[in-house]
């Protein structure tokens, strides 16, 4: 069974404000409920959130170690409430431009090459085959560790790319490079508001 996992508990410095309750230009969704909607359509309505500051949000049992944590948070409820849940479709809140086409085409081209995913230059969106293998790689990373990270882990250890090249995943060519685009300041917001 698919599931989604928006990544939605970072700290939104650049912004100011939490990003994910920002108003979608054309309605009163916000990005969250806009990207909820989005990945609901194509995984039969069953999406995680990562950040504890939402309503049913799932908080980082290993905070400080950026994307990592939150899929780690996500696969860890998983794990203990869903065993039928045997692949996931990994999205930023803040990538209002991707359409329900483009999380189509990667879970083709992820189901494909039955590995990880996502598009080139781009670590999000990710489709992920829940394998044991993908599991350990978590467990190594991440798991046991909440005494062992202090305050600055090393970062190439917990970024998606190294994940991707250690677990051999693939990075496959956009529809649209356009709609790779995250939103991190307010000027970038004005200007996709504008748009």
């Amino acid at each position: 069974m698919l599931a989604g996992a928006i990544l939605a508990g970072g700290r939104s410095s650049r912004m100011g404000t939490d990003k994910s309750i920002l108003t979608m230009p054309h309605s009163q969704e916000s990005l969250l409920e806009y990207v909820k909607q989005q990945l609901a359509s194509i995984c039969d309505h069953k999406v995680f959130v990562s950040g504890k500051q939402h309503r049913q949000g799932i908080a980082d049992q290993i905070p400080n170690c950026g994307p990592l944590s939150g899929i780690h948070g996500v696969m860890t409820e998983i794990t203990n409430r869903y065993s039928d849940i045997d692949e996931l479709i990994v999205a930023a809140v803040d990538m209002p431009d991707l359409s329900i086409e483009d999380f189509n085409y990667l879970l083709k081209m992820g189901r494909k090459n039955n590995s990880l995913c996502c598009f080139e230059s781009c670590f999000l969106p990710l489709y992920i085959p829940i394998t044991i293998e993908f599991n350990q790689y978590l467990t190594s990373q991440l798991g046991g560790q909440k005494d062992a990270i202090v305050d600055a882990p090393k970062k190439r250890q917990y970024s998606l790319k190294t994940m991707l090249d250690v677990l051999h995943g693939s990075q496959i060519a956009p529809l649209k490079t356009s709609r790779l685009e995250n939103i991190n300041t307010p000027t970038q917001w004005q200007q996709y508001c504008a748009g």
